[in-house]
């Protein structure tokens, strides 16, 4: 189960940041995401390779980003990365979820090429990256075709993008508007993917979630089931 669900992650990821297939392990980079900890990342790291890790290193110092480096189940390349000078730096959480109650669900915005811009607008103001709005608009228009972006239909103010793979689907880029949470958006978002889910026959829905965000009680409430979690590094 952790293979398949890390395949989608890989998947998504790609989609948004460029690949580079190392030794033992999947480097993505997006420069105009700088610093990002979910889009700037080493991850999927099957072996212990000093090669590996001083390769990301440069590739990172480079282009003047921040690396971070995850660590699935791996307590021999965590006390590597400490020796290498690496910092404990957050916790993502895997969660999922298979079923959903007869709850409200909500009236969503599909999101097509024309109208790429109103999610970028919504992702950006809801995690204060303003900045990058041109550059998520570009890749929201790009990859209309593999990824399901949706807005709230109500008031446009909550977004997701949703990716199938392995039949799970992922749950990515859940954000809303700082004037607008508290209100139910982000919990109606989810209910219309457990519900297509559930019209698909998919397995589960996947989610993740960092500790240092403090969401873990929220989903852990809605019902989502943790499987296990990745330890995050940076220097």
């Amino acid at each position: 189960m952790i293979d398949k669900i890390e395949s989608n992650d890989l998947g998504f990821t790609a989609i948004w940041s460029n690949t580079t297939q190392l030794d033992c392990g999947t480097l993505f980079m997006n420069t105009n995401l700088p610093d990002d900890l979910f889009f700037d990342k080493l991850t999927n790291i099957t072996c212990l390779s000093e090669k590996m890790i001083n390769e990301t290193l440069d590739i990172f110092h480079q282009n003047h980003m921040r690396p971070f480096v995850y660590t699935l189940n791996n307590p021999s390349l965590e006390e590597f990365l400490l020796q290498k000078n690496f910092k404990f730096y957050d916790i993502q959480h895997v969660l999922k979820k298979r079923t959903i109650s007869d709850s409200e669900t909500l009236h969503v915005h599909y999101i097509e090429k024309k109208d790429s811009l109103l999610w970028a607008e919504v992702f950006c103001k809801s995690y204060d990256c303003y900045d990058w709005i041109d550059k998520v608009n570009n890749i929201v228009k790009n990859s209309i075709s593999q990824v399901e972006y949706l807005v709230d239909a109500e008031h446009n103010a909550s977004c997701v993008a949703l990716y199938e793979k392995n039949s799970i689907l992922g749950l990515y880029c859940l954000g809303t508007l700082p004037e607008k949470r508290k209100k139910g958006l982000a919990k109606l978002l989810i209910n219309h993917a457990l519900n297509k889910v559930k019209i698909k026959n998919l397995d589960f829905l996947m989610l993740e979630t960092y500790q240092g965000d403090d969401l873990l009680g929220f989903y852990s409430k809605l019902g989502f089931e943790k499987l296990y979690e990745k330890k995050i590094y940076t220097i």
